[in-house]
C-alpha cells in the first residue's frame, strides 16, 4: 500500500462533538492543500457511519463524545483509516499516547504541534498499525492507578464519605448524578465521565447514563439487538438497559457470550 505522502489529496473526516472544535481545526488544516475534507462527524454513531461509507485517508477523532466516545467509534468500525486523536485529557493520557505511537492533538491545538501531526501523516500508511489492539492498550494504561475508594457526599454542614464498595450504581439523570447504595440514594457534584476514568475496575460503564458496579449486579437477562437488562442487588433491585454501544465491553467484562 503506498504512503500517504504519494498522493495527490488526503481524503480527511473531522469528528468533534463541539462546533468551535471543528471550526478551528478546518481553519488549521487549510494551511496544508494536501488535505481534502471530506466530511464532518458531531457524534460517534455519525463518525462510524461516516468512516465506513466514505473510507476516508484519515480522521481527526474526538475523544470524549456524547453516547460513543472516540474509543468505542474504533471499536465498531469495519474500514481503518489512519486516526489523530483531538484530545483535552491530562498528561498521564498523552503519554500513553506517544508510547503506543498513535498520534494525537492537544486541545487547543497549536499550529506548530499540528505541523509534526501532518508529517507524520504524509510519512504513514493508512491501516499500517493494528489500530483496535492498541486502543486496547491504550483503555487499560488510561487507567489512573491511584483508583478513588471513597466519593464525598455533602450533608449540610458536613461531608459524608461513601466507600465505592458500597455502592451499587451511579445514574445520570436530569443534569444530576446520583449514587445508588443498597438502601439509599445520594446527589453527588462530579460528572460520569469523570468518574469513569477514576473507579476501579469493578465499575463498568453499559449506558449514557448508568456506570455499575459489577459485583453488585445479581441477574443478567439478554435483551435484544446485543443488550441487556442488568439486575443489581439493591433494595428496589434496580432493572438498568445497557446500550448497544456498550455491549463489546460488558460481554468481555461480564464474560458473556
Amino acid at each position: 500500500m503506498p504512503g500517504l505522502s504519494s498522493q495527490k489529496e488526503i481524503r480527511t473526516l473531522l469528528v468533534d462533538d463541539e462546533d468551535i472544535a471543528l471550526y478551528r481545526i478546518k481553519k488549521a488544516l487549510e494551511s496544508y492543500p494536501q488535505i481534502k475534507i471530506i466530511g464532518e462527524a458531531k457524534d460517534g454513531k455519525t463518525a462510524v457511519r461516516l468512516i465506513n461509507d466514505l473510507r476516508p485517508d484519515l480522521v481527526f477523532l474526538d475523544i470524549q463524545m456524547p453516547e460513543m466516545n472516540g474509543f468505542e467509534v474504533l471499536n465498531c468500525l469495519d474500514y481503518l483509516p489512519l486516526i489523530v486523536f483531538v484530545t483535552a485529557y491530562e498528561e498521564y493520557a498523552i503519554k500513553a499516547f506517544e508510547k503506543n505511537s498513535l498520534d494525537y492533538l492537544l486541545k487547543p491545538v497549536a499550529d506548530d504541534r499540528l505541523g509534526i501531526t501532518i508529517k507524520r501523516v504524509f510519512e504513514s500508511k493508512t491501516g499500517e498499525a493494528d489500530v483496535i489492539q492498541k486502543i486496547k492498550m491504550l483503555i487499560n494504561e488510561n487507567r489512573p492507578k491511584d483508583a478513588i475508594t471513597t466519593i464525598p457526599v455533602k450533608s449540610g454542614n458536613k461531608i459524608i464519605l461513601i466507600h465505592v464498595s458500597d455502592i451499587c450504581f451511579f445514574e445520570a439523570k436530569d443534569k444530576y448524578v446520583y449514587i445508588h447504595t443498597h438502601e439509599s440514594e445520594k446527589l453527588i457534584d462530579y460528572p460520569l465521565g469523570y468518574l469513569q476514568e477514576r473507579l476501579p475496575e469493578e465499575f463498568l460503564r453499559v449506558h449514557r447514563g448508568f456506570i455499575v458496579n459489577k459485583l453488585k449486579i445479581r441477574e443478567i437477562h439478554k435483551y435484544f439487538k446485543g443488550t441487556y437488562i442488568l439486575v443489581m442487588n439493591d433494595i428496589k433491585e434496580s432493572k438498568i438497559k445497557s446500550a448497544y454501544t456498550y455491549s463489546e465491553e460488558i460481554r468481555a467484562k461480564l464474560l458473556l457470550v
